[in-house]
């Protein structure tokens, strides 16, 4: 056999190899023995392969010019390597192509084809793919949750601020209202309130607060602190602070509303808090009742009459002689005869308790110690004085005449069994004008009329009928020495005519008011 096709192998190797073309074109089939012995083989003398056979087909007869060599594979075989790919799972090569040569690194081609092969029967790579499946689906789910994790919070978040925006929110709103009073439900509420003597700012603000005039405390504290509610600083010429004065609060009984907002009712109880405010003068002439002062007071815009009426018992309860009255059956105001007429200033906006102090503080300073003194003689209480006084001042037609009426109330009251009733029309004229004003109902008109009607109820009517003047109470306090127990008026003139008995007070009723003047008044 030609050398060029002997291969010479131990028994154990794997021969595939193609030989190469030759000159020479041998006919036939043939094989060749492989002694793996001596490593030769005798051509004459056929005999059994041992281990391997070499077919070399006949290259005439062949279908093209290639040839292929058949190598049997060794009866015991080793396990084929992982990267090997299964020959029966090969893919199948067309007819006249060349089969792929593998190497220990291969052809780029035949990488790829042993990839695409191996790749159904990989079960390293079967397992890292679900492996990786497995990854990729836990990724999902994880960012799944952070997703929803993430708009959860970002939901908490966009609450939680929200919370804290209608909360701050409510709070300035409040603290604008407390300021501005931007609330017109506000308008309805009114409290009064009692300021302590020597009470300070913080004092004051939580009489406010606890009074419910001030909803958010901190903020409005605050505000009122910044704007000098509490104490104001003294400056020297060169702009130094030389002195915190702290700011003075006047004591008393304070109707306040709640629409009024924090500064005007501080404004209203600090001492002297009104000096910027606009100024007016009013007047109140002796003999007027407490219906007409106040509706002066409330035509010229100092204060509302209501707020007034509604302050008169409460401020009055700090003076004892509007404390110690006692007899009230029938009464229709205890103050009324207490608001003593004369002129004062006002500011435009004022506080009704401040309004109030000024009508009785004048009333108080008027009062002396000698009037008291004089009580005592009388045996009488400065209530029922101010009550002569105040029938005195509508009875008489000026002051030269008071002295004569109060001789004549005295005296009748002297001798009630004699004349239990004091008879004069002013008591009644009181109640009537009183029905003008709307102040009461027609039941409480016709109680009033009965007991301030002094021709029917027996004594002195239940209280006042005006506020007196000076010269009205002192007459009350010291009448004339007299026997009179009549007098009238001529209504045109204004002349007083006194009569000791009931016959010669109907003579000079005749004569001078039914006579010459054909109509007339008669006063008793």
């Amino acid at each position: 056999m030609d050398d060029r096709f002997r291969n010479e192998t131990t028994p154990s190797e794997k021969i595939s190899r193609t030989p190469e073309r030759s000159n020479k074109e041998p006919s036939g089939d043939f094989s060749v023995n492989i002694d793996s012995k001596s490593g030769s083989g005798n051509s004459a003398v056929p005999s059994k392969p041992k281990k391997f056979e070499v077919h070399i087909p006949d290259l005439d007869n062949a279908p093209s010019a290639k040839r292929t060599e058949t190598v049997r594979q060794p009866a015991k075989r080793t396990a084929p390597s992982q990267n090997r790919v299964d020959p029966a799972k090969r893919p199948q090569q067309k007819n006249g192509s060349r089969p792929s040569s593998q190497t220990a690194k291969g052809s780029a081609a035949g990488k790829k084809a042993v990839k695409k092969s191996a790749a159904p029967v990989n079960k390293k790579k079967n397992v890292k793919s679900s492996a990786d499946a497995a990854k990729k689906r836990k990724k999902r789910v994880r960012n799944s949750y952070l997703f929803i994790k993430g708009i959860l919070i970002s939901c908490v978040c966009i609450i939680f601020v929200s919370i804290i925006a209608v909360t701050l929110s409510t709070i300035a709103l409040s603290v604008v209202n407390d300021i501005l009073v931007i609330d017109s439900d506000a308008s309805d509420y009114s409290v009064t309130v009692e300021i302590p003597e020597g009470a300070d700012y913080d004092q004051v603000f939580s009489i406010l607060v606890d009074n419910g005039l001030v909803k958010q405390a901190y903020f409005t504290d605050l505000f009122c602190r910044f704007r000098h509610y509490d104490a104001v600083d003294i400056y020297d010429k060169d702009g130094n602070v030389i002195e915190t004065k702290k700011i003075k609060y006047e004591p008393g009984v304070y109707y306040l509303d709640a629409d009024s907002g924090i500064e005007k009712m501080l404004e209203t109880i600090m001492v002297n808090s009104n000096v910027a405010k606009d100024t007016i003068r009013l007047t109140f002439p002796e003999g007027w009742s407490v219906a007409q002062v106040f509706a002066k007071i409330e035509k010229y815009k100092v204060c509302e009459a209501e707020k007034l009426y509604a302050n008169l018992d409460i401020v009055g309860e700090q003076y004892p002689f509007i404390k110690d009255i006692t007899s009230l059956e029938g009464r229709y105001l205890k103050a009324e005869g207490y608001l003593f007429p004369d002129t004062y200033d006002f500011f435009i906006g004022e506080n009704a308790s401040s309004v109030l102090k000024k009508l009785f503080n004048n009333f108080d300073e008027k009062w002396t110690a000698e009037n008291n003194a004089r009580l005592k003689e009388l045996g009488m209480t400065k209530d029922q004085i101010i009550i002569i006084a105040s029938i005195i001042q509508r009875e008489a037609k000026d002051g030269s005449q008071m002295k004569e009426i109060s001789s004549v109330i005295h005296n009748r009251l002297k001798d009630p069994g004699t004349y239990p009733n004091l008879e004069m029309n002013s008591t009644k004229d009181y109640v009537t004008s009183l029905k003008s004003y709307d102040l009461f109902s027609d039941v409480y008109y016709s109680l009033y009329l009965d007991r301030y009607n002094t021709y029917s109820s027996e004594g002195l009517p239940p209280g006042p009928i005006c506020n007196p003047g000076k010269t009205a109470i002192q007459a009350a306090l010291y009448p004339a020495e007299t026997d009179y127990f009549f007098f009238c008026h001529d209504t045109t003139t204004g002349e007083i005519y006194l009569a000791k008995t009931a016959q010669e007070h109907q003579q000079n009723t005749a004569t001078v008011l039914y006579g010459d003047l054909g109509t007339g008044d008669k006063d008793e």
